[in-house]
């Protein structure tokens, strides 16, 4: 199989248990406004991540020598998404701020994900012993 779907797939499983492993835990702890803003910012940050590894796999996929980029809208768009989740969060408590810090942290789940998997390699084909 090709590695970068693997790789894709297994960071948004990773990112998403993070996210929900840090819901549960935070949720008794902090209270509602911040478990929502890690909810959000978790789903949002893999959400813009999956598109973004998309259009990369389509880059690496090409077969001619023209050159290729990932499109600028994505781009913004991804950034607008950001934008929307951390007013958002803001919104949820203006006095504390922290949907805006669990929000932020929930963007940073699926950075999270990338080193882990960078770290311990799960997403690599294991080696077979002859």
């Amino acid at each position: 199989m090709n590695p970068l779907p693997t790789f894709r797939l297994l960071a948004v499983r990773i990112a998403l248990a993070l996210t929900l492993l840090a819901a549960l835990i935070v949720y008794p702890t902090v209270g509602r406004p911040a478990t929502v803003g890690l909810l959000m910012g978790g789903i949002a940050g893999t959400l813009v991540f999956w598109v973004t590894a998309r259009q990369l796999e389509k880059l690496a996929m090409q077969t001619d020598n023209a050159l290729y980029s990932v499109p600028v809208k994505w781009r913004l768009a991804g950034l607008a998404v950001y934008a929307v989740v951390l007013v958002r969060g803001y919104t949820l408590d203006r006095e504390g701020l922290t949907g805006l810090v669990a929000a932020c942290a929930g963007l940073f789940a699926i950075r999270v994900a990338v080193v882990l998997l960078g770290v311990t390699g799960l997403d690599l084909p294991k080696e077979e012993d002859n």
